[in-house]
């Protein structure tokens, strides 16, 4: 019991506790937001808005591979007190990533009319979704220096003031008559917000510019699994809703929509878990080579908290969807179950996929990555209905996980398999 008591106790397991709960009270709001919109928008228009949220993931990918290089990088500077390091790597991303980001914002709102057309939605949409792209790069690249500097209470703090700024202008502008183009316009207004006060923050790591001699900074090969790592742990939860925007009716894709936001509340539940996975075990790892314990802790606490709400979502799911989402969505409960442990396993895939990053075997992001070329594929031949489409995604995300877990075998009992 001392033991226990012990262990979490640690400035380690408070600061992990903090983030953690925190996060999943910010997560908790963001929900309130989706449901907000389930209850104010019939099913076709909330379809079309989580098309424009999947699409915006997809276009985020890059901002996923920055987090986790700033992660990894500005936390390595910072432990070694380099701060002239961390100055100039903050403008050696900037110099290199803004022409990126700037031609893909420019491109979605050039194309926006031919894309309103393909997804069945408002261009108008999309050109706020270009704007997105050029704030998300800021964001990203701020909020990631605030979580290397292990600010999280300012972090959580932010955070609450971004997701009520987001329901509150939501609100208002669906109550004008702007629907799924309103709960857009909410997000970006709210992520500018939230991008300003971050900035307020890190400041006097980043300004001035340092002058002094240039630092070479070396990223190409964790940056290319990184963005593997990206890749997968967007489009594996964005690009089946797409698809389903794409080949079925406006109804069944409000439908799957409904049941894809119920299915994340697994995900982002357990993320703040998943996220603390590579600054902690890097360090741990850089420090002693000993983080095969923040594996088996993480890892019981997300395959306890996952199980607890799949299990939920599984014994009740009419009454999930009822409560949650509203009679109109009643017919995702049939597909509840099952999303919910594909979702679970999704989960735990990217939690020993970042556990492979941060001890230095990034070369795992390759099965991440067939994994991710293979769902859409799979769609593609198998859409005849949203029961073939949900047990797709949970058998592939079951082959995954066996696939991760197998690999384990050699870092606990060396080279016996």
């Amino acid at each position: 019991m001392q033991r226990l008591v012990k262990i979490i106790t640690t400035p380690s397991a408070r600061s992990a506790a903090v983030y953690y709960f925190g996060n999943f009270a910010i997560n908790i709001g963001r929900y309130l937001f989706h449901l907000l919109l389930l209850r104010l928008l019939l099913p076709a228009d909330y379809g079309e808005f989580l098309a424009y949220l999947s699409l915006l993931y997809l276009l985020g990918i890059p901002n996923t591979t920055i987090a986790n290089i700033v992660t990894k990088y500005v936390a390595e500077f910072k432990g070694r007190g380099n701060d002239k390091a961390v100055n100039q790597f903050f403008y050696y991303l900037l110099g290199r990533l803004t022409p990126v980001t700037l031609a893909t914002g420019l491109a979605l709102i050039i194309f926006s009319g031919p894309l309103a057309t393909t997804f069945k939605a408002h261009p108008a949409a999309f050109v706020i979704l270009g704007l997105s792209v050029f704030v998300g790069l800021l964001s990203t690249m701020a909020r990631s220096f605030l979580n290397a500097f292990q600010r999280f209470t300012a972090q959580i703090t932010i955070g609450g003031i971004e997701i009520i700024s987001t329901i509150l202008i939501a609100f208002i502008l669906i109550r004008l008559g702007l629907s799924a183009t309103g709960a857009v316009t909410a997000q970006l207004m709210a992520g500018i917000i939230g991008t300003l006060l971050v900035f307020l923050l890190i400041r006097n790591s980043i300004i001035p510019k340092d002058r002094g001699k240039k630092i070479s900074f070396t990223i190409r090969n964790f940056g290319g699994y990184s963005l593997i790592y990206a890749i997968g742990s967007l489009s594996l939860i964005s690009t089946d809703v797409l698809l389903v925007r794409y080949f079925m009716s406006e109804h069944l894709s409000g439908i799957y929509s409904s049941l894809s936001i119920l299915g994340r509340m697994i995900f982002f539940g357990l993320s703040p878990l998943i996220a603390l996975v590579l600054p902690i075990a890097t360090h741990r790892h850089a420090a002693t080579k000993q983080s095969r314990g923040v594996l088996v802790k993480l890892g019981a606490v997300i395959i306890m908290f996952g199980l607890s709400a799949a299990g939920l979502f599984s014994f009740f799911p009419g009454q999930t969807v009822a409560l949650l989402s509203g009679a109109n969505y009643l017919e995702a409960a049939n597909y509840l179950p099952a999303f919910s442990f594909g979702m679970l396993f999704f989960s735990l895939n990217l939690f020993l996929v970042s556990y492979f990053m941060a001890i230095g075997k990034p070369r795992i992001n390759l099965y991440l990555l067939l994994a991710t070329l293979a769902q859409p594929l799979l769609i593609i031949f198998f859409h005849q209905s949203l029961d073939q489409i949900v047990w797709l995604n949970l058998v592939l995300e079951t082959g995954l996980l066996a696939t991760l877990i197998w690999q384990l075998f050699p870092l606990f009992f060396g080279k016996i398999i």
